[in-house]
């Protein structure tokens, strides 16, 4: 893993700026760009309520941080933090300038992003020998499903590696040679399996850091819910989202009136077909599964002739804030 380098800052005042921070810092010009950034000193409007309060361009000391040895997308992350924290400063080439009142806001700042870039690596990075693992048992998978599931989680960043029987495949982890860890120093976590013909082999477990085990069990659980809807019927955002509010609107009905007969045939007609769509774009297939339950549960009390009255009230109402939060 690549360290980041600290920040370097050097302190100079205002008038020193030339003699301190050497020629790469220009004192006249770090005046125009503070002044630009937020006014006539660091706790001008620029900074809102900030610690600079009180401090002039006459008063204090300023700080120059290097980083020319940060990336552009560490840079744009910390500019970011700094714009929305209203944080004053300027910018002089890859030196960060601020005045000394602010030290302790930018610090935490910089130290913010560096954590980020350093838990980005770690997650990079490949999985070693000696890394305590879990093993999720694929062995009854389809292969073109494993193949799915082997896509998704290079396409989440999530290092792996597939052991079937001591021949390691570790396209995730990025480096063939990081090692083999047996199965047996690893946690088994079972992925339910969906039901294939396919003759599954002898072992197939997929090992991934004891850190990335929830974010994996969220990927199975999206992957297996989207391969049950394989029959189901596809619609496109415009048609969800109407299909949403016109059950929305029946459930409204039911919630006021729960014998409203333009709210049951409402119920009836598009609860039923919820129950018929395929997890749209932007939706996680366990929650599209869940609301396709609640619809069903509601739609068999609508169809139940003894259904009590405000328990369909009840649940009619706890639908329509569900599906107001969706359209």
């Amino acid at each position: 893993m690549v360290v980041m380098p600290p920040a370097f800052r050097p302190r100079f005042r205002r008038g020193a700026a030339a003699e301190s921070a050497g020629d790469e810092l220009d004192s006249g010009e770090a005046g125009d760009h503070l002044s630009d950034a937020g006014g006539d000193h660091p706790g001008g409007d620029g900074a809102g309520d900030g610690a600079g309060d009180g401090a002039s361009d006459d008063a204090g000391e300023w700080l120059a941080y290097d980083f020319h040895e940060w990336s552009l997308e560490s840079r744009v992350m910390l500019q970011q933090l700094l714009t929305v924290d209203q944080v004053v400063h300027s910018w002089q080439g890859t030196t960060l300038m601020v005045h000394e009142s602010l030290e302790a806001a930018v610090d935490g700042l910089v130290e913010e992003v560096e954590e980020t870039e350093e838990a980005k690596e770690a997650i990079a990075r490949p999985i070693g020998p000696d890394e305590p693992l879990t093993a999720f048992e694929l062995a009854e998978w389809p292969e073109a499903l494993r193949g799915e599931l082997m896509e998704r989680l290079v396409q989440a960043r999530v290092p792996h590696i597939l052991d079937t029987g001591g021949d390691t495949d570790d396209p995730g982890a990025g480096d063939p040679g990081a090692g083999d860890p047996g199965a047996g120093d690893a946690d088994m976590a079972g992925a339910e399996a969906p039901e294939s013909d396919v003759e599954p082999g002898p072992i197939c477990d997929l090992l991934v850091r004891e850190a990335d085990e929830e974010r994996v069990e969220v990927v199975i659980d999206d992957l297996l819910a989207r391969e049950e809807e394989a029959d189901f019927e596809e619609m496109d955002g415009l048609e969800v989202n109407q299909l949403l509010s016109d059950l929305f609107m029946a459930c409204d009905r039911l919630r006021r009136d729960p014998r409203d007969f333009d709210g049951l045939r409402g119920v009836m007609a598009h609860a039923r077909r919820v129950a018929t769509v395929r997890t749209p774009f932007g939706f996680a297939a366990p929650n599209w599964r869940n609301l396709r339950t609640a619809a069903g549960d509601l739609l068999a009390m609508v169809e139940d002739e003894d259904s009590d009255a405000e328990d369909l009230r009840e649940l009619a109402h706890r639908m329509s804030d569900t599906l107001r939060m969706l359209i």
